[in-house]
């Protein structure tokens, strides 16, 4: 399910491979065995990358999310960027 979400930015051309890179030839034969593949581990982060653009960069808003954030004691992301002060 989480990749299927992703299909038509692929299908329509979105998302672009680089000519040359390491694992790249791994890379394609991972996303067109998946779901039945050993490894899915550049599925998910495709997925997740994926999902990341199509809401413009925000973190997720669900609750999971929001619990780790807190348990972690991480800060959450600035909502709008904040002038520094430095020119």
């Amino acid at each position: 399910m989480r990749m299927h979400a992703q299909t038509a930015m692929i299908e329509n051309g979105f998302v672009h491979l680089p000519k040359e890179a390491g694992r790249l030839a791994e890379y394609p034969h991972e996303l067109t065995v998946f779901p039945k593949g050993k490894h899915d581990d550049q599925v998910d982060s495709t997925a997740e990358m994926l999902d990341w653009f199509k809401r413009g960069g925000q973190e997720p808003q669900d609750w999971p999310w929001q619990f780790y954030n807190w348990n972690a004691g991480l800060p959450s992301f600035p909502r709008k960027r904040e002038s520094s002060g430095f020119k």
